[in-house]
């Protein structure tokens, strides 16, 4: 802009100079001629720039939390996690005999032994219930003990590509607790119990037939769980297990809640 009316005083200048005149009138008129030729050729941030915004004001500044709901259930989730994480150990443990693979909720524990081979396969996703002793009754301001019991499948192959799948599953606390009351002094309680039986090429599909333990006949149900004793699933084997698919839950629970906190964080 200062530009401008420097080179409109200039030429005004040689105007009057060369026409001899010194007409005020003449020299306002010519002066603004040129003003107004260079301002309509004037960048338009420059003609602009005093009714932009600033940077700084337009800024939108970003809540800590999206809605008040967000910021009750972080609060929440810090204790939640400060009181899950202090349940749960560093290590899990180990389940002796057995190479251990983990896929978010899902695990498999295998033992080879020449060309047999035992599969153990289960989720923990929504496998976890509360255990409540006569001891823990009594203390009625303390968290019942979690403990994950899920069900799981056992595939027991010989190296020909046949495999002997038997469904599983541990007792109600209930139902152990009938039992408890009507067995015999001499009766055996098994930690777990088969609740189906197939034999398949691979993969156990909707179409292949199985038999229900329901259904089994007594002796043959007894020689099965043999079967699974003889080969490492046993009641020492259904401890291990307890105890990792425990500490596992309690694991992959506590990173559930970190990363819901971080969620309801944004």
């Amino acid at each position: 802009m200062a530009k401008a009316l420097r080179f409109a005083l200039s030429t005004t200048s040689k105007y009057i100079a060369s026409s001899g005149k010194s007409s005020s009138k003449v020299f306002q008129n010519h002066c603004n001629a040129v003003f107004n030729s260079h301002v309509k050729r004037a960048p338009y941030s420059m003609l602009s720039a005093s009714k932009l915004p600033c940077a700084s004001c337009s800024t939108v500044q970003s809540a800590p939390y999206s809605t008040e709901v967000d910021k009750e259930i972080s609060k929440f989730l810090d204790k939640e996690i400060q009181f899950e994480s202090s349940r749960s150990s560093q290590s899990l443990p180990n389940v002796p005999g057995f190479e251990v693979v983990a896929d978010g909720g899902d695990l498999t524990f295998t033992k080879a032994t020449g060309a047999e081979k035992v599969v153990v396969r289960l989720s923990v996703n929504g496998a976890v219930d509360s255990i409540m002793s006569e001891n823990d009754q009594e203390k009625n301001d303390e968290p019942p003990q979690m403990v994950c019991k899920p069900p799981f499948e056992v595939e027991l192959s010989k190296g020909d590509g046949k495999i002997l799948a038997l469904q599983c599953s541990f007792p109600s606390q209930d139902q152990m607790f009938e039992d408890a009351q009507s067995q015999d002094a001499e009766q055996i309680d098994d930690q777990f119990e088969i609740q189906e039986v197939a034999i398949h090429g691979g993969e156990w599909k909707d179409t292949t037939f199985s038999v229900s333990a329901a259904t089994m006949d007594a002796e043959l149900f007894d020689l099965l769980m043999d079967m699974l004793d003889e080969r490492g699933i046993n009641d020492e084997f259904i401890g291990h297990l307890v105890d990792y698919c425990t500490a596992y839950e309690n694991k992959q629970y506590v990173g559930f809640l970190n990363s819901l906190k971080s969620f309801a964080d944004k």
